[in-house]
C-alpha cells in the first residue's frame, strides 16, 4: 500500500519540477521532500525522478505513478468533501419505515421540518407495521423504523439496534353515540363483554384480546381492519365497539362516536429504532424531528382536551 503523503509530495514535485519548490509549496524542508521521494522509490522498487539541471524530471515510472496518483488524490478529495457534506447535513440519505397512523400523523410534519433544516438530505418512506419495519431495519433495508408496542408486547428478537422512545399515548374506547354507556367518563371492560368488536392490526388485536381476557371475557371480534377511519365508521353505525390509540383520534374523530376512557386499556409506547452504535447525522436529525412532531401532537391533544 503506497503512502498517500508521499504520493502528494511526488505530484507536487512533478507539478513544480523542483524539490525545493515543492518543499516551499508544502511547507516542508527540502531534505524532508527528498526523504519522501527516496522512501517512495524504495516502495515501488525503481527510480521515479532524476536530476535535470537545477530541478528534477520524472522517469517513465514516475510519470505512470503520478498519473494514477492524481486520480486517486482527486477521488479522495471528492470523498472528503462528500463526507463533510453528510456530516454537516448538506447531503445525505435516510430510509424510513413507519406504521400507517404514524405515516399520517407524525411523519409528514417531521419530514417538512427536516427539509427546512437540511434541504440537502433526501428521505424515502415505506409504510410497514412494526414486525415488518423492524425486520427491514435489521436487514439494512431502512435506517429508521417508527414502531409501537404495548406493555405486554414481547420484545422484538434481534440485537444491534437501539430504541429511542418518542411518546406514550393512551388507548381509548369507542362506543356508538347512542350506546347506553356512551355518557360514562370511564368504563370497566367487563361492562362490554356481550358486545361485538372491531379490532386493528395484529399487534393491536393481540392487545385487545389480552386486556379483555384480564377483564374476564373473550371479545367477539367480528371485524378486523387496519384503517382507523373504517373502525370509526363501523362504530358510528352501531355495528361494533372498538379501541383506538390517541394518535389515530387526533387525525380524525368521526361523528356519532363517544370516546370513553378505560384504565384497563393502558398505554401504547411510540418509538424510533435505529442501528446500534454511532448514528449518522441525517438519521439523528430525522429522529429529532420525529420526537418534535410527537411533542407538538401531544400538546395539541392536551389543548383540545382529548
Amino acid at each position: 500500500m503506497l503512502d498517500l503523503t508521499r504520493l502528494r509530495v511526488l505530484c507536487e514535485v512533478a507539478r513544480l519540477g523542483s524539490m525545493t519548490a515543492a518543499a516551499r509549496a508544502l511547507s516542508y524542508t527540502q531534505p524532508a521532500v527528498s526523504h519522501h521521494i527516496s522512501r517512495l522509490e524504495a516502495e515501488v522498487g525503481t527510480p521515479l525522478v532524476v536530476r535535470h539541471g537545477r530541478g528534477v524530471r520524472l522517469t517513465e515510472a514516475g510519470r505512470v505513478l503520478v498519473g494514477h496518483a492524481d486520480a486517486v488524490l482527486a477521488r479522495l478529495a471528492a470523498a472528503e468533501e462528500e463526507v463533510a457534506a453528510v456530516a454537516g447535513l448538506r447531503a445525505g440519505r435516510v430510509r424510513l419505515a413507519a406504521f400507517p397512523t404514524a405515516t399520517a400523523g407524525l411523519v409528514p410534519q417531521a419530514l417538512a421540518a427536516l427539509r427546512e433544516r437540511a434541504p440537502g438530505v433526501a428521505v424515502t418512506l415505506v409504510e410497514a407495521e412494526p414486525p415488518e419495519s423492524l425486520a427491514l431495519l435489521r436487514e439494512g433495508e431502512v435506517d429508521v423504523a417508527v414502531a409501537f408496542a404495548y406493555d405486554e408486547t414481547p420484545p422484538d428478537a434481534g440485537t444491534g439496534t437501539r430504541e429511542v422512545v418518542l411518546s406514550r399515548e393512551r388507548v381509548r374506547l369507542l362506543l356508538p353515540a347512542d350506546h347506553p354507556l356512551a355518557a360514562e367518563h370511564t368504563l370497566d371492560l367487563a361492562a362490554l363483554r356481550g358486545e361485538t368488536w372491531v379490532a386493528g392490526c395484529e399487534r393491536c388485536r393481540a392487545h385487545l384480546v389480552h386486556v379483555c381476557r384480564n377483564a374476564g371475557f373473550e371479545p367477539r371480534v367480528a371485524y378486523a381492519t387496519d384503517d382507523h377511519l373504517a373502525v370509526q365508521r363501523l362504530v358510528s353505525l352501531g355495528l361494533a365497539v372498538g379501541v383506538l390509540p390517541q394518535l389515530a383520534l387526533s387525525l380524525h374523530r368521526g361523528e356519532n362516536i363517544a370516546v370513553v376512557d378505560s384504565p384497563e386499556l393502558g398505554w401504547r409506547r411510540l418509538f424510533a429504532v435505529v442501528a446500534a452504535g454511532r448514528v449518522p447525522p441525517a438519521v439523528a436529525a430525522l429522529v429529532d424531528e420525529l420526537a418534535a412532531a410527537v411533542g407538538q401532537s401531544d400538546r395539541g391533544n392536551q389543548q383540545h382536551g382529548s
